[in-house]
């Protein structure tokens, strides 16, 4: 039983972890929308709150960025509620760099919420 549980919980996991990649990361201009006033954010070793980042990191960066190239993501549960999403690939803003992203999100209410995010140009 245990294992059928974690079959599914890793299969459900996946498949919000492909949709959330997806669209955040094509998408980029709406991305806004993930996360709420209490989300935690360390954009390149900077903090912030959700709030703080819409408000004064986000604007900038939708400007000036020109593209996502994601090589890679993975995902898992993390017990009945967050889902921990890894990904990596390459980031144009001035010129093209490797980036490291990991996400921890929820669905609540049928809608999906930043908790964490931790992005780094590596």
């Amino acid at each position: 039983m245990f294992q059928q549980d974690a079959k599914q919980g890793a299969s459900q996991s996946l498949s919000l972890g492909e949709r959330f990649v997806d669209q955040y990361y094509s998408g980029f201009n709406k991305c806004g929308k993930y996360y709420q006033p209490t989300s935690k954010v360390m954009w390149n070793g900077n903090g912030y709150s959700g709030e703080q980042f819409k408000a004064t990191v986000l604007p900038d960066l939708q400007r000036q960025l020109s593209g996502f190239e994601v090589t890679g993501f993975d995902c898992h549960a993390l017990g009945d509620g967050p889902t921990l999403i890894t990904v990596s690939g390459f980031v144009t803003i001035d010129r093209k760099e490797r980036f490291s992203q990991t996400f921890i999100i929820e669905r609540i209410g049928g809608l999906t919420y930043i908790q964490s995010d931790c992005f780094r140009i590596v």
